[in-house]
């Protein structure tokens, strides 16, 4: 189904991903060039819950085991080190599995439908509930629901089969997790905490309301739906300009099809996490995946007859590609200031991105002044424009020109260190109470 093996790379040329981007409820300028890249909270938070989801399929399992292996160091120690002690923490892990109501889909009848996952069930996890509390008790203690050491139990409830749905749709799974269907999550979502959805693939998502768009298996290139492969969930579920999906050579302009007869509008499941906050800015989603920056269609390797999107990079030692998740990065890059890409296919360990997404959380939680983004170290103040605000109502603030106050400077921090650009803003002076500084900038040039 999921041919990914190594196919001959053609020559690629770095093409622009137009993201869908949504308001988050907040004052925001839009058609323009810039990018909100600072949009602090109110005021800090202490409470976060996460939402993990893991593809299953059996291409990821090394990077998979790896993230849970770091979590320990990455994940709560990180936390416990950021904040000073441990949040009121929930923790939850889904699959990307969601059933295809059609016979003969391999791997895609598990049934797993975004219901929390506590393990493989070949071991009971330590864990008194479908996912993990540890909350401060008001007393100086801890209140938990499971035994041993936290790590210990994230890593039971994310250790899944390696036989997985090869159709992932990590946003059908994300939004059935969170809707109220299932009454064993009730309690994870708190309207008082930052909610973070980390994804894990090697693929773009493929949420389809039309089980359909994964009939006919016998299809040929000739028919309408084509070949039954992954090919399908790029063909219906993204478009590129011009709309020719089965023409082989580099795409441009690639963004998700927001009128498929098959494919689930990203925009539906923007508007859902949107939906589940009273107050805007409480979402943040995190990206363990390849980049979507070139999007080629080559021949399938297997059938060279047939297309299929050439890998952004082949993971070690192996012949699995990670292909460009078109319609995940849209979705991350909708929340301004809210989105952490971690790529893998760069040379880094899953611990240093789980660092990364971690230090970026408690950045969120504790309005530290690092910018996120579509900027670089090369990003100055002139590329920038900032606005004091308080509810709905903002006022320009100039840029620092020499040692000016009542002003904003953009400079490189060391407390950045887990963003890409390495960059801060910050007001010289004093905002009053109550007040925040959100920053726009021009995406990087470089």
């Amino acid at each position: 189904m999921n041919r990914r093996r190594r196919v001959p790379l053609a020559p690629v040329a770095i093409v622009a991903l137009a993201a869908a981007s949504c308001g988050d409820g907040r004052d925001i300028v839009v058609g323009d060039d810039y990018e909100i890249v600072l949009d602090p909270l109110p005021a800090s938070i202490t409470k976060v819950d996460v939402l993990v989801v893991v593809d299953d399929s059996g291409s990821i399992a090394a990077e998979r085991a790896a993230m849970i292996a770091a979590a320990g160091e990455s994940l709560f120690a990180q936390l416990t080190d950021d904040l000073g002690q441990l949040p009121d923490l929930h923790v939850a892990v889904v699959s990307t599995d969601v059933t295809i109501e059609l016979a003969n889909v391999p791997g895609c009848a598990s049934g797993a439908d975004g219901r929390f996952r506590t393990g493989n069930g070949t071991v009971t996890c330590p864990v008194q509930g479908a996912y993990i509390i540890d909350s401060p008790d008001g007393a100086g203690g801890r209140t938990t629901n499971y035994d041993g050491a936290i790590a210990d139990a994230f890593s039971c409830f994310a250790t899944l089969d390696v036989s997985g749905c090869g159709f992932e749709q990590p946003l059908e799974a994300m939004r059935r997790a969170l809707d109220g269907r299932y009454p064993e999550h009730a309690g994870f979502l708190r309207q008082d905490a930052l909610l973070v959805v980390v994804m894990l693939t090697d693929e773009d998502d493929c949420s389809a309301f039309d089980p359909n768009l994964f009939g006919d298996p016998s299809a040929g290139i000739d028919s309408p739906l084509g070949p039954r492969t992954s090919f399908r969930c790029f063909e219906f579920g993204v478009v590129c300009d011009p709309d020719q999906p089965r023409a082989h050579g580099v795409k441009t302009a690639c963004v998700p099809r927001e009128d498929s007869a098959y494919v689930t509008p990203v925009s539906e499941y923007r508007q859902f996490l949107d939906g589940l906050k009273l107050e805007p800015g409480l979402v943040m989603v995190a990206g363990l995946m390849g980049p979507s920056d070139v999007i080629e269609v080559g021949p399938d390797v297997l059938s060279p007859e047939l297309p299929a999107l050439v890998p952004a990079c082949f993971q070690p030692d192996t012949d699995f590609g990670t292909t460009p998740p078109i319609r995940l990065t849209a979705l991350g890059e909708s929340f301004p200031s809210r989105f952490v890409f971690e790529n893998l296919c760069e040379a880094t360990t899953a611990g240093e991105r789980l660092r990364r997404v971690t230090r970026a959380t408690t950045g969120v939680m504790s309005r530290r002044p690092c910018l996120l983004g579509k900027v670089g170290p090369s990003t100055t103040t002139e590329r920038c424009r900032a606005y004091d605000v308080i509810g709905t109502t903002r006022a320009p603030v100039e840029p620092c020109r020499g040692a000016g106050t009542s002003c904003f400077v953009v400079e490189p921090s060391a407390q950045c260190d887990y963003t890409p650009s390495g960059l801060a803003a910050t007001y010289r002076g004093q905002l009053a109470a109550g007040h925040r500084l959100v920053v726009e900038c021009l995406p990087d040039s470089d």
